[in-house]
């Protein structure tokens, strides 16, 4: 889990990881980029009443800011087969680790994600969620606020994430393609629209269109990292 000041937004994301299964063995890694609030406190405190055998939970404070970076630095100290990056601000469905757990049973699948969904409500978010869960069934395209999960040893032999201040995730997807079968878990993961929303949702889903396009065609991603709302 990457963050940097996530303080207000984590404890929706961290329940949603204690309401998994305790019947499994599952590893939490906190990923810092160096927060100046409460995040790193607020993690420990609380992720100290979760099962010690079922969940344990630790943090890592990467050398470098950024997401990109911050995944690859908790990734190389995972101790698990699966990875799976949550952003702080995505919560996870009760059944999420059973059933990654369960697709990756066919050694054909690399990877994949989790069906889109936005915590906020309105018809505009409503309309790009089911792009995304749409985008994802057909084409087999995730991104980070979907849970990408993927094969440790896959994650290994692609190098990690791309070294990339932006659409990091939308890379290693891509990847993942090239390898094996990626799959849309038919669970949802719920999201945060605060990108969205801080701007006004049609004029910043417009922007990050744009900036989607400009990637495409080759700009240089720290010119668009400069164009991307960080919100906390």
């Amino acid at each position: 889990m990457p963050t940097l000041d996530e303080e207000y937004v984590l404890p929706d994301a961290l329940a949603s990881l204690g309401r998994q299964n305790f019947d499994l063995s599952l590893e939490v890694i906190l990923s810092d980029g160096g927060s100046g609030d409460r995040t790193v406190a607020s993690f420990e405190r609380l992720t100290r009443s979760w099962p010690a055998r079922s969940l344990a939970a630790r943090v890592v404070v990467s050398q470098r800011p950024g997401r990109a970076a911050q995944m690859n630095a908790g990734a190389r100290v995972a101790r698990g087969d699966i990875l799976l990056f949550l952003h702080a601000d995505t919560s996870l469905p009760p059944d999420a680790a059973r059933t990654v757990m369960g697709a990756l049973i066919d050694r054909e699948v690399v990877g994949g994600g989790f069906r889109h969904r936005y915590r906020e409500s309105g018809t505009l978010l409503r309309i790009i969620s089911a792009y995304a869960t749409a985008r994802s069934v057909l084409r087999g395209i995730h991104y980070g606020d979907q849970a990408l999960f993927v094969r440790h040893s896959v994650f290994d032999k692609l190098g990690g994430f791309p070294d990339v201040p932006l659409f990091e995730d939308l890379r290693l997807s891509k990847a993942l393609r090239a390898r094996g079968r990626v799959v849309t878990l038919p669970l949802t993961a719920i999201t945060s629209a605060r990108r969205l929303s801080q701007g006004g949702v049609a004029r910043t889903a417009a922007r990050f269109a744009w900036l989607k396009l400009r990637d495409a065609l080759g700009a240089d991603p720290a010119r668009l990292k400069a164009d991307y709302p960080d919100v906390r």
